[in-house]
Order: C-alpha cells, then sequence, then structure tokens
C-alpha cells in the first residue's frame, strides 16, 4: 500500500478546503449556541410589554386571579402569588389583554 492510500485528504488543495469549510460550519454552530443560550438566559428576564386592546397602552401584565405580576408562558402565565396558572391581564384597566 502507498502512503497517499492511507492519507486521502492529503491530496492538493482538497485539505485545506476541507479544513477551510469545517472552520466555517464550527464558527457558525458556535454563534448559534451563543444567540440560543442569549434568549434562554437574558433575553427572558426582561420584562414584556403588551398592547392593551382597550385602553390602548403598552402594558405589563397581570394575573386575573390577585392582579400580581406573572411568569409568562404562551398565552397564559403563573400567578407569582398563588403559583397556579392565569389568564393575562393589563396591569392598568384589569381587563384582559
Amino acid at each position: 500500500m502507498g502512503l497517499l492510500q492511507l492519507l486521502p485528504f492529503q491530496e492538493t488543495g482538497g485539505s485545506l478546503a476541507c479544513i477551510t469549510v469545517g472552520a466555517i460550519l464550527g464558527i457558525l454552530v458556535l454563534i448559534l449556541l451563543a444567540l440560543m443560550a442569549y434568549q434562554r438566559y437574558v433575553a427572558s428576564r426582561r420584562p414584556v410589554q403588551h398592547l392593551c386592546d382597550y385602553c390602548g397602552h403598552m402594558v405589563s401584565v397581570a394575573s386575573d386571579c390577585h392582579h400580581a405580576p406573572v411568569r409568562e408562558k404562551f398565552l397564559h402565565g403563573i400567578c407569582t402569588e398563588c403559583k397556579r396558572e392565569c389568564r393575562l391581564v393589563c396591569a392598568k384597566c384589569k381587563r384582559p389583554v
């Protein structure tokens, strides 16, 4: 067996192209992981403002049970006072958002 058969990526020019493509893909994966971590740990901590259909203001939401702040989920929230699921209401006019 020849040395060229054992090392197939040692051809002229092919090795540099494979390394370059691998490095670019690795950098893109790292950027994607960094953006996912930012979304999960940093952006989710910021308060979300909603447009109230009734009073027309950009407001934070409250729970319909205790009018306490909520941890938001999709289309509902978790009341911070009683720890139960609740609907989201406007913090100013107390109507559903």
